[in-house]
């Protein structure tokens, strides 16, 4: 019984942990959002290992670079240009974050949905849309945004889900 346990439990990790990866939760930066309405710069970064060259190039480096330096606008006309591959949905999460804090929430609204649209369990696009309903006053929005990342990291807390909280409990004063 307790071997069972044990397999059951791997296989649950496991699963989470691919669904993680798929859904871009490595790739996403912890950032603040005010609920003045206006976006704020937060922290931005982002680490990728270098394995010597066996691996092909990220099409993102080159907006990762421009979103650390906190340059959002060049960020954003990067990804623009990125073939994304498979990986759509990471794609229009980053040209809306960066869309976010260069100060075009419209765009970055129809970003998000557009990641959430081709991936409706992409954490990184769920956090970050909670963010922009936060700054837009929409905090009902940002608390089912939480919920949906704390049913797909059910086993597991992810960062998305702590940074979301806690960006929610400064919008509320709690």
């Amino acid at each position: 019984m307790t071997r069972l346990m044990i397999v059951l439990i791997f296989l649950i990790n496991s699963a989470q942990m691919s669904l993680a990866a798929s859904s871009g939760g490595s790739s996403s930066s912890s950032s603040s959002s005010s609920s003045s309405g206006s976006s704020s710069s937060g922290s931005s970064s982002y680490s990728h290992s270098d394995d010597g060259g066996n691996q092909p190039a990220d099409p993102f480096d080159k907006a990762y670079q421009l979103i650390n330096t906190e340059d959002f606008s060049k960020a954003h006309e990067e990804l623009k240009t990125v073939n994304a591959g498979g990986r759509g949905a990471d794609r229009y999460n980053l040209l809306g974050f960066t869309a976010r804090k260069s100060g075009d929430l419209v765009g970055a609204s129809k970003y998000y949905a557009k990641a959430l649209e081709l991936n409706a369990k992409h954490i990184g696009a769920l956090q970050y849309q909670g963010e922009l309903f936060i700054t837009l006053g929409e905090i009902e929005n940002a608390k089912k945004n939480l919920v949906k990342i704390e049913k797909i990291c059910w086993l597991f807390s992810c960062n998305e889900q702590k940074l979301l909280k806690t960006a929610i409990e400064e919008a509320v004063g709690s």
